[in-house]
């Protein structure tokens, strides 16, 4: 679970808040689904529906990764379109249960997550967990600093790594946080949240080594997915610039992208992807969307709008008008009292 970081201020100790949502208590369901807005709809799942609700959670901030724990009875979270339009795209999570199980559905495909087990959620793509008992520790990491530390972050989304040695080492790494957190000098913070980045994209190098193994021509597909999205935004990036740019063979290269569906297909659900990145993105400046559509290289606008609301379900205007009001919703939390109302700082003992 992850929220908006309250305004850094001069405090000797990191930041860390705590929430407790106690069985039987009136409307707790609702205050603890506002809690999670930031990430996931929340609801309870249809077979605990009479079930009294309870849940407590703990947060901790560090400079571009947040721990997590939280507790809760039955649970479903839910990460659609619309919510990654209206909150957002930008952090990577490592949930990792304590105890008990998770079903997690990405795509079209539900498994489920043993205690133990690392299980990374790109939170700019859809996702649904559900529980019947929640018990967990959790990362929320920084999409961009990730990124610096791996060739590409494809093939992230729904990556479950084992209960081995080095998901023992990260999982030990977020509990420490949760004792020490309170006590953690503001200035030992930097190091500390690099060192988990670090060890998260060590946790990550089976997703990086299987999309090597997938290249066996000379030009490497890392190496082309790296350059399709440095020029995503170049709207004559196609088939052909590639052959140019890495002196392959058409035939090469079509063999190459085969299990992705093809070159050019892959090219522009990449380029869709990026779209709906930057106007979902409430921290960017929202300009005119034909101007996108021609920077993307579609021929018009409404070319651009049929293929973008045929891959989402939404319109780009659409969209931007969600990223919008969540830009205005988040100006206004800074005056009213949701969700920080039900957060208690927690103080050195």
């Amino acid at each position: 679970m992850t929220i908006t970081r309250p305004d850094a201020n001069r405090a000797t100790f990191i930041e860390c808040y705590e929430a407790q949502f106690r069985a039987g208590a009136r409307n707790d369901a609702e205050a603890y689904a506002k809690l999670n807005l930031a990430a996931f709809d929340f609801e309870i799942p249809p077979y605990a529906a009479r079930d009294a609700f309870a849940a407590s959670t703990g947060l901790f901030f560090l400079p571009d990764v947040t721990v997590s724990w939280a507790k809760a009875t039955a649970t479903r979270l839910t990460r659609t379109v619309r919510t990654i339009a209206a909150r957002g795209t930008d952090q990577i999570l490592v949930v990792c249960y304590r105890d008990g199980y998770f079903d997690l559905t990405t795509g079209r495909q539900t498994r489920r997550v043993l205690a133990g087990e690392l299980a990374f959620l790109d939170l700019a793509q859809e996702i649904t967990i559900e529980a019947p008992q929640v018990d967990n520790v959790s990362l929320a990491l920084s999409r961009r600093k990730l990124e610096a530390l791996l060739p590409s972050l494809d093939g992230a989304n729904g990556f479950v790594r084992p209960a081995d040695a080095l998901a023992k080492l990260l999982r030990t790494m977020m509990e420490n946080i949760v004792a020490l957190g309170p006590t953690m000098p503001v200035v030992d913070a930097p190091g500390v949240a690099e060192a988990i980045l670090r060890l998260a994209a060590a946790c990550l190098e089976p997703v990086s080594r299987q999309q090597a193994e997938t290249s066996r021509n000379t030009a490497s597909l890392i190496t082309i997915k790296a350059f399709i999205e440095e020029h995503l935004l170049d709207p004559a990036l196609g088939p052909q610039t590639l052959i140019d740019a890495f002196g392959t063979t058409r035939s090469a290269l079509y063999r190459l992208f085969e299990p992705l569906g093809g070159v050019t297909g892959y090219i522009a659900k990449r380029k869709l992807h990026h779209a709906f990145r930057l106007l979902s993105d409430t921290r960017q400046p929202h300009g005119r969307i034909s101007t996108l559509a021609a920077e993307l290289g579609f021929s018009h606008p409404s070319a651009f709008t049929r293929a973008f609301k045929d891959a989402f379900g939404l319109s780009p205007k659409a969209v931007q008008a969600l990223a919008q009001q969540s830009r205005d919703q988040d100006v206004q939390l800074k005056i009213s009292t949701e969700p920080m109302q039900y957060l208690t700082p927690i103080t050195p003992v």
